[in-house]
């Protein structure tokens, strides 16, 4: 069977989109944690497939919604989650200065916390950076062969310290949009071990779908686009992608349970 390879979507987000999408049986990737404490309904959507992966995390968002209390509050409800469930990594996670989501000490305080999480049980971190660069390379410390540079949109120069950590790139549809010259430059230069590809489903679908609802079936697009990028064949590329992504979550099958 060929499979699909989708390292970072969100199906609660894709079905509220397409209540009629139906998971792929042949899909192998990552299904993310946005909030915290959303684990169970996450699990439900994916329970018969054990080759989707399951993240719990809390991006910056969180600091800005109705209810927030604490950043304590939130990791306290990442750890119930992991505890309750297990999981296979931690996130997404990270800085936005995009948005200015909460304060910079907020953002900081929320990320530190997931690292010492991830660290605490092993998982695989995922990272979301948004507008901020420079926060990002004051925290290079903390960034290792166990992350994942989600949706990387910074330049080459941001690319090559991160690179010399041992971290992940994963990259979504927008390598595929005209103005991202400098996105395309980073999806060649990243060696084909650290490289992997996603659709942040249902965003950031590739072209010619931009603006429509990304699925993880789009990934194929943005697999032949980047092969052809770096003059490999698609199959290669895919089996690298394949086998990077297995390889960081040290498992075949994912290890939340599903019962």
């Amino acid at each position: 069977m060929e499979y699909i390879i989708d390292s970072h979507f969100h199906f609660p987000s894709l079905l509220k989109r397409d209540p009629s999408y139906t998971i792929p049986q042949n899909l192998v990737g990552l299904e993310i944690g946005l909030n915290g404490g959303d684990l169970k309904e996450r699990i439900d959507l994916v329970k018969n497939n054990k080759n989707i992966f399951l993240s719990v995390g809390a991006g910056p968002w969180v600091l800005d919604q109705k209810g927030f209390i604490s950043v304590d509050c939130i990791i306290y409800k990442l750890e119930e989650d992991i505890k309750t469930y297990s999981a296979d990594a931690v996130g997404e996670f990270g800085f936005d200065f995009y948005w200015n989501y909460g304060s910079e000490e907020l953002q900081l305080e929320l990320f530190n916390k997931q690292v010492t999480l991830a660290e605490k049980y092993s998982l695989a971190k995922i990272i979301h950076s948004r507008d901020a660069d420079n926060q990002l390379l004051r925290n290079l410390n903390k960034i290792d062969d166990k992350t994942i540079m989600h949706c990387f949109s910074s330049s080459r120069c941001i690319a090559k310290p991160i690179l010399e950590r041992g971290s992940y790139f994963s990259f979504a549809g927008n390598v595929t949009y005209k103005a991202n010259e400098h996105i395309r430059e980073v999806a060649k230069f990243i060696p084909l071990d650290r490289l992997l590809v996603e659709t942040d489903a249902p965003y950031l679908a590739p072209m010619p779908y931009r603006g429509k609802t990304s699925i993880p079936n789009m990934t194929d697009i943005t697999i032949d686009f980047i092969a052809s990028l770096r003059g490999i064949s698609s199959k290669k590329l895919k089996e690298h992608i394949y086998n990077n992504f297995l390889n960081l979550m040290g498992n075949k099958i994912s290890r939340v349970k599903r019962d």
